[in-house]
C-alpha cells in the first residue's frame, strides 16, 4: 500500500510541474505574438512614475502662449497614412504644448535641437482656440539610446484629458510616421513656436 501511495504521489507531482511548464510555455508564445502584455514590476512602476510626471505638465513651461491651429500639412498627412482608418486626431484643432525642464532648453532655444533622455513634451488637443477643457492629451517621453533608434528613442502616449490615465503607449506607428518628416529637429515639430523664439533661436 505504501508503495502504491509513493507511486501515485510521485505521478500526481510530474503531472502538476508538466502542467506549469506548459502554462508558461503558451503564455510566453501568446506574449511574442502580442495577444497578451506581460508586466514586470519594475515596469510598473516606471509607468506610475511616468504617469506622475505627466500629470503635473501645468507647471511646466508653456511653448506658445496663445493655442496654435494644428499646422495643416501635418494634419492631413496624418489622415492619409496608409493603413490608417481613424480619423486625425490633428484635424481642425488647437494645441497648447508644454515641455519639462529636461526639455526646455533644447525646445525653446535651438535651431536643431537634440533632446536629452527624460525630456517630456505634452500637447493639449482643444476643440477651438477659446476651449478650457482640452480633448485629449498627447505625450512624447524621450527614451535612453536604443528604444526606438529609427525614431529619436521617442516613446508616444495618448492620455484623457485630464491626465489621470494613459490610454495608450509605445513605438505607435500612427504618431511616429508623421513625426519622421522633423528628424532635423530630433523628430519634434515645432510648428507651434511662437515667432519670438522661432527668431532667437541658436544653432
Amino acid at each position: 500500500m505504501g508503495r502504491v501511495l509513493w507511486f501515485l504521489l510521485n505521478l500526481t507531482i510530474q503531472i502538476m510541474k508538466r502542467a506549469i511548464l506548459t502554462s508558461l510555455l503558451f503564455i510566453a508564445a501568446l506574449a511574442s505574438l502580442g495577444c497578451v502584455e506581460v508586466t514586470s514590476s519594475s515596469t510598473r512602476v516606471v509607468a506610475e512614475k511616468d504617469l506622475e510626471s505627466l500629470a503635473k505638465y501645468r507647471e511646466w513651461t508653456l511653448v506658445n502662449p496663445t493655442p496654435q491651429l494644428m499646422e495643416p500639412a501635418a494634419a492631413i498627412s496624418c489622415f492619409i497614412i496608409p493603413g490608417r482608418h481613424e480619423p486625425s486626431p490633428h484635424l481642425n484643432k488647437y494645441v497648447s504644448v508644454f515641455v519639462n525642464p529636461v526639455a526646455r532648453e533644447q525646445m525653446m532655444t535651438r535651431q536643431q535641437p537634440k533632446f536629452p533622455a527624460g525630456s517630456m513634451i505634452v500637447k493639449e488637443k482643444l476643440g477651438s482656440r477659446d476651449s478650457k477643457m482640452p480633448e485629449l492629451l498627447t505625450a512624447m517621453i524621450k527614451r535612453e539610446p536604443g528604444y526606438n533608434p529609427e525614431n529619436g528613442d521617442w516613446e508616444y502616449l495618448v492620455l484623457n484629458a485630464t491626465a489621470s490615465m494613459i490610454v495608450e503607449r509605445g513605438k505607435l506607428t500612427r504618431c511616429s510616421d508623421c513625426h519622421t518628416s522633423y528628424k532635423r529637429s530630433d523628430f519634434v515639430t515645432r510648428t507651434y513656436l511662437p515667432q519670438t523664439v522661432t527668431s532667437a533661436l541658436k544653432p
